[in-house]
C-alpha cells in the first residue's frame, strides 16, 4: 500500500473517535447528540453537561487526535509502518510537510464526518488545534490568546473558536518560518472544513441569537 494512503486511513480512523458521545454518557447518562447544539464536540458536551470533567476530557482527547496524527507521519511511527507501506516517494517521506499536512486535513475529516456517527460528527476545532500546536507551535499560542480573549469578551464559545483559527491562520503566514509550497493546500482543506462547520454559527452570529455561556 502507498504510504501516504495508509496515513490518511489510519489519521481519518482516528479522527473518528466520538469522545464527546462517550463522556456525555459516562458523566452525564446524555445522548450528546439529542441535546444543545447536537454536536459531539467539547463546547456543546460543557453546555449540557458541564465542563468537568467531561467537556474537559473531550477538550483534551479531540486535541490529542490532532496531534497524534502529526506525530503518526514522524519517523518512528512510519519505522513502524514501513512493513505495511511504501513510503519510497521523495514527496510524501516522514517528516515532510505534505505528509504532516495531509495528516492534519484528515483527522480533522474523520472528525467532522465520522463514519461511525452516520458521517456526523464535531466541528474540527480541538482537533485542528491539536495538529497546529505540533505544525506551527508559536501561531498556535496566537490562536490560544486570540480564543481566550474572545471568549472572555463575549461567552461565546463558536466566536472564540472562529476567532483563534483566524489567528492562527495569519499568525502562520506572518511569524518567521513560514515555508511555501503545497502542504498549504492541505492546510486550506483543514480550515475550509472546520469553517464549513461553522456555517449555522455564522448565521446565528449575524442574526445575534448565538448561544452564550452563563
Amino acid at each position: 500500500m502507498n504510504g501516504a494512503l495508509l496515513i490518511a486511513i489510519l489519521c481519518f480512523l482516528l479522527g473518528s473517535v466520538p469522545f464527546g458521545l462517550f463522556f456525555a454518557r459516562i458523566f452525564g447518562g446524555e445522548d450528546i447528540r439529542r441535546k444543545g447544539s447536537g454536536n459531539i464536540g467539547a463546547t456543546n458536551v460543557s453546555r449540557v453537561v458541564g465542563f468537568w470533567p467531561a467537556g474537559f476530557l473531550t477538550f483534551v482527547s479531540d486535541t490529542a487526535k490532532g496531534v497524534l496524527a502529526v506525530l503518526l507521519t514522524g519517523e518512528a511511527a512510519a519505522s513502524f509502518l514501513q512493513g505495511f507501506a511504501d513510503f519510497s516517494a521523495l514527496e510524501w517521506r516522514p517528516g515532510t510537510l505534505l505528509l504532516q499536512w495531509m495528516a492534519a486535513a484528515f483527522v480533522v475529516l474523520g472528525h467532522c464526518f465520522s463514519p461511525w456517527l452516520r458521517f456526523r460528527g464535531g466541528k474540527g476545532v480541538a482537533t485542528g488545534f491539536g495538529a497546529f500546536l505540533v505544525l506551527t507551535p508559536s501561531a498556535s499560542l496566537a490562536g490560544i490568546l486570540g480564543f481566550v480573549i474572545t471568549f472572555l469578551n463575549t461567552r461565546i464559545g463558536s466566536l472564540a473558536s472562529l476567532a483563534g483559527l483566524l489567528l492562527v491562520v495569519v499568525a502562520h503566514f506572518v511569524l518567521p518560518g513560514f515555508v511555501l509550497g503545497a502542504h498549504l493546500l492541505w492546510g486550506a482543506v483543514l480550515v475550509f472544513v472546520i469553517l464549513a462547520r461553522h456555517e449555522k454559527n455564522l448565521d446565528a452570529l449575524l442574526e445575534s441569537r448565538e448561544n452564550r455561556f452563563e
